[in-house]
């Protein structure tokens, strides 16, 4: 999958669950109820601390919120968002890989050890195959049973839900439309079919500022990971109603706007460096160019202006 559309995916998730108030009936709307029940969600506080390393980020991106279970245990509840199209094939080796770099933080930092619930948040086009962890061996007895980890995660699949369950079982409309939006968005054709079902709590989000700039969010995740038609889109929007559709063209157009303003620096940027191939000096370059000495100090650290290959 295309880079962009990955980072474009992950940061949807991070908005969508960067915010209490949304993973709080998140968990409590989807967790087992005998977990919920001694889970205090009043305590939940987003951790900012980074636990993915760079192996695991090939699969996986983060939100992690520390929480109390019953009346003194602290926990962590990471919800891990699987940002490939598809399952991986091992998840358990990966999310035991995560829980051992929180707890070995923590003992560096002489921290107790806290329970962790793994929450895997994926929305693939392929239906995911939940194992439970002993299932990856065989020839497995009781005897040999008891030197196998045994651990869980959460799994949330959206293709385990309708879209009109989504729409009943969640009442925060950012979490809904959020949702929904994951849950359809490999099937763009589905979102311009089903628009007024998919937004239809749209226009009291965008009475609030929060829910405007929420909007510009789900605005940008559809320019970069759909192959977006803006008129369609426009044109759908003007159907829930005439401020949907004017942020819809006023957000499509800053994005629109920014890509080019960035295509036109990375052209600038490959004049600026054929000038340097060809003798200019510094001064020249940044008298022509109108980059700054700064910018072609940089251009010269790059590897693919130092190999002579530049990528657009």
């Amino acid at each position: 999958m295309n880079k962009k559309i990955i980072n474009s995916h992950d940061r949807f998730f991070n908005v969508l669950f960067s915010k209490k108030e949304e993973v709080s009936e998140f968990v409590a709307k989807t967790f087992p109820p005998e977990l919920v029940q001694k889970l205090n969600l009043k305590t939940l506080e987003i951790d900012k601390t980074d636990y993915i390393d760079s192996k695991l980020r090939t699969n996986f991106s983060d939100v992690v919120y520390n929480c109390k279970y019953g009346k003194d245990t602290n926990i962590k509840i990471a919800l891990l968002f699987e940002h490939k199209s598809y399952p991986v094939s091992f998840p358990h080796l990966q999310l035991l890989g995560y829980m051992l770099k929180i707890w070995e933080l923590q003992i560096k930092q002489k921290k107790d050890l806290t329970p962790v619930i793994p929450i895997i948040f994926y929305h693939g086009k392929e239906k995911w195959n939940n194992k439970q962890f002993f299932e990856y061996f065989t020839g497995i007895d009781n005897v040999l049973a008891k030197f196998i980890p045994k651990f869980d995660y959460q799994l949330i699949d959206t293709s385990d839900y309708t879209d009109d369950e989504i729409i009943k079982l969640f009442n925060n409309l950012q979490l809904q439309i959020g949702i929904l939006v994951m849950k359809n968005i490999f099937n763009e054709q589905k979102i311009l079919q089903e628009i007024n079902k998919i937004f239809a709590g749209l226009n009291q989000l965008l009475q609030t500022e929060q829910g405007e700039l929420f909007f510009e969010s789900i605005v940008s995740y559809l320019f970069y990971a759909t192959g977006i038609d803006t008129e369609k889109y426009v044109t759908k929007m003007r159907t829930i109603s005439t401020n949907a559709g004017e942020k819809f063209v006023s957000t499509a157009t800053k994005l629109q706007l920014k890509g080019e303003k960035r295509g036109l620096i990375k052209g600038i940027e490959k004049v600026a460096f054929s000038m340097l191939q060809n003798g200019y000096s510094d001064n020249e370059v940044v008298k022509l160019t109108g980059l700054s000495k700064y910018q072609i100090d940089y251009l010269k650290t790059l590897d693919e202006y130092q190999t002579n290959t530049i990528t657009i």
